[in-house]
């Protein structure tokens, strides 16, 4: 393991254990909802939704032009806020994404969204949570995508996405 691959691990070692306090900190009386265990068991599609993606990393990660996407209902969208289509970012700078959803329910019934880089599965944010870290982007164009996903991991068709551009 390189040096700049061991350092993007204990970043995101950093990321994931403030996730999981996060969720402590949730689950016992703060304002934020936590994934209830039901959704959290949901999640056991691992490979799929990694967060610690790396480039050149020996994942198997799902590209967004594989899922068999179902139709839109109910008027859902979900609309990226924040990066600005064309907004660059060194590669020192944390990139977060922002959305809005309308007319999706965000943690009832599983509901939840995932975000990809170039067609390759970031994450998924689950609960009510509306923005999501993209650590360890390497220099270059990407597109960043969202969808929105019902519990059983189903997306949307009809999503979002802006390009960003990463500089050294």
């Amino acid at each position: 393991m390189n040096k700049h691959n061991l350092i993007r691990f204990w970043l995101l070692m950093a990321l994931l254990l403030g996730s999981l306090a996060l969720v402590a900190c949730s689950s016992s009386g703060g304002t934020e909802p936590a994934a209830d265990d039901a959704s959290m068991e949901d999640m056991d599609h691992e490979e799929d939704m990694d967060h610690e993606h790396e480039e050149g990393d020996d994942h198997d990660h799902e590209e967004s032009d594989d899922h068999a996407r179902i139709p839109n209902e109910g008027g859902a969208t979900i609309t990226i806020t924040s990066p600005e289509d064309g907004a660059t970012f060194s590669t020192l700078d944390q990139v977060l994404v922002e959305v809005d959803i309308q007319n999706f329910e965000l943690g009832e019934d599983g509901n939840h969204w995932h975000v990809y880089v170039d067609g390759v599965s970031f994450g998924m944010v689950m609960g009510g949570n509306t923005d999501q870290a993209l650590p360890g982007l390497e220099p270059g164009e990407h597109e960043v995508s969202v969808f929105m996903s019902i519990g059983s991991h189903e997306e949307y068709e009809d999503g979002d996405s802006v390009t960003i551009v990463v500089e050294e």
